[in-house]
């Protein structure tokens, strides 16, 4: 839902609001990316089914508890974040690679191929692993990290697949394929 604000030519009045958040806005995005990244590291670190503590992320991001909860409500919070990210990254680069395909075939293949290497690249595949099983509660307003991941994947091979394949052995594909191959990285 867009606000009046955004709906509505921006004034001089909002560019001098927006110079004054500049900053803030800067820092935040400095100390969330750096939440993320401890957050991640310290997953990969833990055994299968395990979260470090939120007291062993910020000492990693160099950041305090207040700085932590400032932008997290719960180590969930971080946890969903982190998967949304790896996941919109997945997707872009998948999209990315199937761009490249001069037809709906080579399409579908490349695409196969970009989810594939996520399960044969060790260090992809230990990270999809860590967060990917950490991931157990979603946000509220949000799917599971893991069934959101899937209909990011399964959205990106719908076109290729429907324009080569059976409309429902298309559909049967593009459901389970994205499932098959992320099943395999847990």
């Amino acid at each position: 839902m867009q606000s009046a604000r955004a709906s509505r030519p921006r004034t001089l009045a909002d560019r001098a609001v927006d110079r004054r958040l500049a900053p803030a806005q800067e820092l935040a995005e400095t100390d969330v990316r750096a939440l993320m990244d401890a957050g991640l590291a310290l997953l990969r670190t833990e055994a299968p089914g395990r979260s470090p503590r939120v007291a062993d992320i910020v000492a990693a991001a160099g950041l305090s508890n207040d700085a932590f909860y400032r932008y997290f409500a719960s180590k969930d919070d971080l946890v969903a974040a982190i998967v949304e990210d790896g996941s919109r990254r997945l997707v872009t680069y998948v999209r990315h690679q199937m761009a490249k395909g001069d037809d709906a075939a080579a399409r579908l293949r490349l695409g196969i191929e970009a989810i594939m290497k996520q399960a044969t690249d060790p260090d992809v595949a230990a990270s999809t692993r860590a967060v990917i099983g950490s991931s157990t509660r979603p946000v509220a307003g949000t799917q599971p990290g893991w069934a959101q991941l899937v209909d990011w994947v399964a959205d990106a091979f719908t076109e290729p697949a429907a324009a080569r394949l059976a409309p429902w052995i298309g559909a049967i594909i593009v459901r389970q394929m994205p499932s098959c191959v992320l099943f395999r990285l847990k």
